[in-house]
């Protein structure tokens, strides 16, 4: 028998136990450790002579090891660890009455019950290490648990206990169904399984506008403001717009901003004030953040009450979009400015979905940043899934991220459709995922097809549908699907993106005027978008615009230096149809290399 045969037999041999693991360590022990060595190494000495002298025999448990800034115990019952981790968690409070709030130390703990290979010095096995990975969910000063041992718990006698679902380890291939053992700590990393109910949207009331001037007609308007900013608002996924209904009861009413945030329970109140003369209107329109009562933007704007009447109210419109920008501008500052696990989740939400439509890279690299923690913090958000499967293409798309991303995004849009099955948006960057890495495009139609039956209003859904036809070489469909998505493109960072797919779907099917129409406006939007860029310099060309073509092709390779028709080729979805060779051809003549 081989040595590694012999060691496996061996090990195999030790006796087997079923027993409570409890893995607890300092709370960012390495920043501590760094502002007052000393200090910290004398407190943990003093934790771990308590936990060994009096904690764990009281509690009949075993310290298995200690590593210097955690220890982990063995114990025979579930209660007794429970029990014990609480004890030790209460071993600082002393301490930290005298000690500064950056200086303060605090446990996590994460208990599992689980066979174990023991011997005379250590304990062993894989159950081993997911007590280990559910300390890890755990913030300062809280304990998690598996549902192994909160089975073997009575509720309200053992502990408080509280469902956070399932969460989803590194490494550990199924979900794991943790509880909470006792109350929330000063920075909890998860939220209750029933919080998850709760979106991490922030809520904006537009107020009906207040009348400067006396007028049976007067009263119409501010609603008819209220109304259109209402609707343009409502087209954004990134906010939740309080229903019209609700604001209206607070018409013309002196309330302040603490009164109206209490009544409505939103995070941004947009209102204003308006003068009518004849068929001119000067409308006074600001955006208040309701728990600061800080305003984030104020403008004055002219126009005509006929405008009121219009489906594109170009006022609404202006209203609704800069109040949009500013609550999302308000978000990404907070974000790129301090550190992650110190932001809320709808702060990072928001700066996540404001980075993946950035053309910078440092704006793009964040964007994956903060949507990579929304996941920490909440492993069943299912939306924060899905946009970063998107920011995984798209960076792809870019040419800015590895081959790695196809996994990771398959991985990540799957986990999205399992967790909302009935989500429209997470079907659709499913599709995407399948179309864009996987080239299975008959499974991305069937994603967006199942996602414009859940919702007809996806305009996301719409827009990929728009270029899965594109792609077929299928025109006319892709044309209708593609004006389609333009009708129902929200406000804010993501027109520009949806108008540059759309342009690309009209270009394929051969209606250029709007194509180019479209490309035009979408780079005013973005000017830094190289995809749009190609796009308008293969349109120009095949319309036979070939020098301003040309200047196109030029800031397309100025944007992204060394971008070929090769590459081009080797990125579009639509490769393998004919038409692709014509759109190759055209960047060809408007000046971008071969290859």
């Amino acid at each position: 028998m081989g040595s590694a045969a012999t060691e496996e037999a061996t090990f195999l041999a030790l006796p087997q136990r079923q027993k409570v693991v409890l893995v607890m360590d300092l709370v960012e022990s390495v920043r501590l450790m760094e502002a007052n060595e000393v200090r910290v190494i004398d407190h943990w000495r003093g934790f771990v002579r308590h936990a060994t002298g009096s904690v764990l025999p009281r509690r009949h448990g075993r310290l298995v090891k200690s590593l210097g800034d955690g220890i982990m115990a063995e114990f025979d019952s579930a209660p007794e660890a429970v029990a014990a981790a609480l004890d030790l968690h209460r071993h600082f409070d002393g301490p930290n009455v005298t000690l500064l709030p950056h200086e303060r130390l605090y446990l996590r703990a994460g208990l599992n019950a689980t066979h174990v290979f023991v011997d005379d010095i250590d304990i062993y096995g894989s159950g081993v290490n997911l007590a280990a990975r559910v300390a890890s969910l755990a913030g300062p000063g809280e304990t998690m648990t598996t549902a192994e041992v909160r089975d073997s718990l009575t509720e309200g006698v053992d502990a408080v206990v509280e469902d956070m679902g399932e969460c989803y380890l590194k490494h550990v291939v199924a979900p794991v169904r943790i509880f909470r053992i006792g109350s929330a700590g000063p920075v909890p990393l998860l939220v209750p399984e029933r919080e998850y109910t709760r979106t991490t949207q922030p809520t904006v009331a537009v107020i009906p506008f207040t009348a400067r001037t006396a007028g049976a007609e007067d009263f119409a308007i501010g609603e008819l403001v209220a109304d259109g900013v209402i609707a343009q608002l409502g087209r954004t996924p990134e906010l939740k717009v309080i229903s019209r209904l609700a604001t209206t009861a607070l018409r013309n009413r002196t309330l302040s901003i603490s009164e109206v945030e209490a009544q409505l329970r939103t995070d941004y109140i947009v209102s204003g004030s308006y003068v009518a003369s004849g068929s001119k209107l000067l409308v006074t329109a600001e955006l208040v953040d309701a728990k600061t009562t800080e305003v984030l933007w104020v403008e004055r704007i002219a126009g005509d009450t006929g405008d009121l009447l219009q489906p594109a109210s170009e006022i609404c419109q202006s209203i609704a979009a800069a109040s949009h920008q500013a609550i999302l501008g308000s978000a990404v500052q907070q974000a790129m400015y301090r550190p992650l696990p110190t932001l809320a989740g709808q702060a990072l939400m928001f700066a996540g979905i404001a980075g993946v439509h950035q053309a910078g890279r440092e704006g793009f690299t964040f964007s994956g940043r903060a949507l990579s923690a929304v996941i920490d913090r909440h492993p069943r958000h299912a939306e924060a899934y899905s946009w970063l499967a998107k920011w995984h293409a798209i960076g792809a798309n870019r040419g800015l991220q590895g081959p790695a991303s196809q996994k990771i995004a398959a991985d990540l849009a799957e986990r999205a459709v399992q967790a909302i099955p009935d989500s429209a948006f997470a079907l659709t960057v499913s599709g995407l995922v399948k179309a864009f890495f996987l080239q299975d495009l008959d499974g991305a139609g069937r994603c967006y097809a199942r996602a414009l039956a859940l919702n007809p209003n996806e305009a996301l859904a719409w827009l990929y549908t728009g270029t899965l036809h594109a792609w077929q070489g299928r025109g006319p469909e892709a044309a209708q699907a593609a004006r389609r998505a333009l009708e129902l493109a929200p406000i804010g960072s993501m027109q520009y993106y949806v108008e540059s797919l759309a342009g690309l779907a009209l270009l394929c099917a051969g209606d250029l005027p709007q194509s180019i129409a479209v490309l035009r406006h979408s780079l005013r939007l973005n000017a830094a978008h190289s995809s749009t860029h190609r796009a308008l310099a293969m349109a120009l060309t095949i319309d036979g615009q070939a020098a301003e073509a040309r200047r196109v092709a030029q800031e397309l390779l100025r944007l992204e230096p060394g971008f070929t028709v090769e590459m081009f080729m080797r990125r579009y979805g639509g490769r393998a149809d004919p038409h692709a060779r014509t759109l190759a051809a055209a960047l060809l003549d408007a000046g971008v290399p071969r290859g």
